[in-house]
């Protein structure tokens, strides 16, 4: 991907970030243990990432580095593959909602909110280490968590009629893949658009369609 604009360090923008392992907005506590273990394996398997790559990584090896044993690391993951979504997906989770009122409301700055997420995290992933092999399984965890918190906003928009009858998993999920493919595209073009210009331009697309199957979507 080519970069652009003020980028993070490597080590601020690709090491996990504490924060609720939660598919979507949750209060839920977890248990402040569950919660350290779980980072360390995280961190461990970041680090890893950068010196030897995906491929090369043992479940040994990243119990070794967190000081954990192997028996710990499956209390937690299947495998390590597990582990990366849950990565992508709380980081990506924290990108959207640290922004917004919780619970967050069906409106136009909710979607500002989120199509900014999904820009920022491709840029920031420009900083990772590269794997061609590993862009793919990343960029499913970030749609699959985009998806369930399109889900999640719907349920708690308001139930009056929609003009069209269309599930709210299908709007999810139409409206997550065109959020997701086109940054996903923005990304990878060398003389794109600013990320600004980018929000507002599929800000102005997905509000037209989404205002039309959720009369109670609030625009600015």
């Amino acid at each position: 991907m080519q970069r652009r604009g003020d980028q993070l360090s490597q080590k601020e923008s690709c090491s996990p970030r504490r924060g609720e392992d939660s598919m979507g907005p949750s209060t839920k506590k977890v248990d402040p243990r569950v919660k350290r273990t779980r980072h360390l394996l995280q961190q461990a398997f970041w680090e890893l990432m950068h010196e030897k790559g995906f491929s090369a990584i043992s479940i040994q090896d990243i119990a070794e580095r967190a000081t954990l044993n192997r028996a710990t690391f499956y209390s937690h993951f299947e495998d390590k593959y597990q582990l990366l979504d849950s990565i992508v997906q709380e980081q990506f989770h924290q990108m959207v909602t640290k922004d917004l009122d919780l619970p967050p409301k069906w409106e136009e700055r909710t979607l500002r909110i989120l199509i900014g997420a999904v820009l920022e995290f491709f840029r920031e992933f420009d900083t990772c280490p590269p794997s061609a092999s590993l862009n793919p399984l990343v960029e499913q965890a970030v749609q699959r968590e985009l998806y369930h918190l399109f889900v999640t906003w719907l349920n708690q928009a308001p139930t009056s009629e929609p003009a069209r009858s269309v599930s709210k998993e299908l709007l999810a999920l139409t409206t997550s893949w065109a959020i997701f493919g086109a940054a996903g595209q923005w990304s990878r073009e060398t003389q794109a658009m600013s990320a600004e210009h980018m929000t507002d331009a599929l800000l102005a697309v997905v509000t037209e369609g989404v205002a039309s199957f959720t009369p109670g979507f609030v625009q600015e």
